[in-house]
């Protein structure tokens, strides 16, 4: 990603924005914030007792219901796609047991980015290992072990076609989810010797039909024969740490659980479940279905608890191949079965081409095959199958994904690759490649519509200066383009505009505020300020609209900001 330019106050870039922020507002009263400290928790892990029993999903189920009958039943209800109802009043997402607002809300490293869920200071599992069960069979053979520590873990193999992507994946898009605020296990990159790996007595593995049977070493060298070797003879694997708590199954994409009463939202209208569907594009986490999911109950207190909500198993990501090509030249592009493809194919007589027609394997071979850049449409982007929540992601749930992606620098990503551990330069730099310019399309898509501006502060030196983060300058996606911002004010209806419009070296715009003549804590003045900005040679972007109290001799408080989708003054 490019630097960005310094921004630069209104008057330096040639833009028209006058006529968009002193419109005359109406005649009638703004919708108003309440005079209230910003919700930035939501206490849903109230304890309560016993546990939800597990749940669990069977595949073929899922497929079939998100893919036909829920699409089916859903034609005949009127069921607009509304906003996302667990937003703050400031646009963005509380802490809950389903997301932490991480590098989003608050300054990363590059190295604690790649650190992730795991603990400061510590390694890979400790040997010995001991082999508590098996999945000798599938995409990704694996095992469950008991380390050194009595940890246990999942241990998880490459396969033999794709070199080390499947390990890499898993590794990489788990920090990536975490820093973005989701729940994830602690995944590495590991190497170890056959030899240090023993079976527990009484371990079972699992067969191609499913069946439990005696773990036996021929199981082991089955997922060893698969697996990719380093240059002293090490198996290389990825291991997942068991997440803490009791497993009681997925979560699903859709509805409430009934058995937990801290669970009150839909699941389809939680912005940070629509918004991962632009997480989801970016990886190629087309495989981002609620068996990919964990609920994990959290005991508290003798037979009390709370239901935490985590998400697993990004080994899909970077490019899988499938068999047949075909297949795996539509991921990303088309469900697993698509009515709405399908239809059209009927329609146009199969004589439209589609990106999975010219879809050919990147520089990588078939280590990231058919993830590429030049194809990827972020708004476009199908997982497997249809997901409730992702199908609903509104706009404004994208440009709430996309401004904590933006704060994922090309430092981030260098240092995630790495971790990565691939064995290879070119790989090295081509899944950097891969990993920032889809970035950029994401960017490019979602920061320059709805307000990238966000952050709302005031500055402790100059209580009467409102500052923003204007996240567009900040991540470059605007490569060598000067930044411009109109900041109008409405004390009291009337538009009046702020000229003295300063931009800091750490890309944020501030702008001090009117005072309202009388105004105290005890009768406290409204205040609304839109905040236009735009980059030169670009359309502008939609304002944002910051609500304040002015409390009088106590200062401003901000109560909320709203990202309308227009030009239109606020209503008064």
């Amino acid at each position: 990603m490019l630097a960005p330019l310094a921004p630069r106050p209104l008057s330096a870039v040639r833009v028209g924005l006058g006529v968009a922020v002193l419109a005359l507002g109406c005649s009638r009263d703004p919708g108003r914030f309440p005079l209230a400290p910003t919700l930035w928790r939501d206490a849903d892990d109230v304890p309560f007792g016993p546990a939800p029993e597990e749940y669990v999903s069977p595949m073929v189920w899922d497929v079939g219901d998100q893919s036909l009958f829920y699409p089916l039943t859903r034609a005949f209800v009127i069921d607009p796609a509304g906003e996302a109802i667990d937003v703050n009043a400031l646009d963005e997402v509380p802490d809950s047991s389903w997301f932490e607002n991480r590098i989003g809300q608050r300054a990363m490293t590059p190295e604690q980015t790649a650190l992730g869920p795991c603990a400061p200071g510590s390694g890979p599992p400790p040997a010995p290992w001991v082999v508590t069960g098996a999945k000798p069979n599938g995409a990704n053979p694996g095992f469950i072990i008991k380390d050194a520590s009595g940890q246990r873990h999942l241990v998880k193999f490459d396969g033999v076609v794709q070199g080390p992507r499947a390990t890499s994946a898993d590794v990489i898009v788990s920090k990536l989810y975490h820093a973005a605020g989701y729940s994830v296990p602690c995944n590495r990159v590991v190497y170890f010797d056959p030899a240090t790996v023993s079976i527990k007595d009484g371990a079972k593995a699992e067969d191609a039909s499913g069946n439990e049977v005696p773990l036996s070493q021929s199981h082991l060298d089955e997922v060893y024969a698969k697996a990719q070797r380093a240059a002293d003879g090490k198996l290389r694997a990825s291991s997942s740490q068991f997440l803490d708590g009791k497993p009681i199954g997925p979560f699903t994409y859709q509805g409430t659980d009934d058995a937990d009463p801290n669970d009150v939202v839909p699941h389809q209208e939680r912005r940070e479940l629509r918004g991962m569907r632009l997480l989801a594009a970016w990886t190629q986490h087309f495989d981002a279905r609620e068996q990919n999911t964990l609920s994990t109950w959290i005991e508290t207190g003798p037979d009390q608890g709370y239901v935490r909500h985590n998400v697993i198993d990004f080994g899909d990501c970077f490019g899988s191949v499938w068999e047949p090509p075909t297949l795996g030249r539509r991921i990303g592009h088309s469900h697993y079965f698509d009515l709405d493809e399908t239809l059209s194919d009927w329609l146009s007589f199969g004589i439209r081409t589609r990106p999975w027609d010219t879809a050919r394997f990147g520089p990588s071979g078939k280590v990231f095959a058919y993830y590429d850049v030049d194809d990827f449409v972020p708004e476009d982007w199908k997982a497997g199958y249809p997901n409730p929540a992702f199908s609903r992601m509104s706009e404004r749930d994208g440009a709430w994904m996309a401004r904590i992606i933006a704060r994922f620098s090309d430092a981030h990503l260098r240092e995630l690759v790495q971790i990565a551990e691939l064995g290879s330069p070119e790989l090295e730099s081509e899944l950097f490649r891969l990993l920032g310019g889809r970035r950029d399309r994401v960017l490019d898509r979602y920061l320059t519509r709805l307000s990238p501006l966000t952050h709302p502060a005031l500055r402790r030196s100059a209580p009467s200066d409102l500052c923003l983060l204007d996240v567009v300058a900040e991540s470059g996606v605007r490569p060598g383009r000067e930044r411009g911002y109109a900041v109008t004010a409405y004390p009291g209806g009337a538009p009046a505009r702020l000229e003295h419009v300063r931009a800091t070296v750490d890309h944020r715009v501030c702008a001090g505020l009117p005072r309202a003549a009388g105004a105290s804590a005890a009768a406290p003045a409204y205040l609304v300020v839109d905040w236009v900005s735009q980059s030169a040679g670009y359309a502008a972007e939609f304002p944002a609209r910051v609500h304040l109290y002015d409390l009088g001799a106590d200062g401003f408080q901000i109560a909320g900001l709203e990202r309308p989708g227009s030009f239109d003054p606020p209503a008064f």
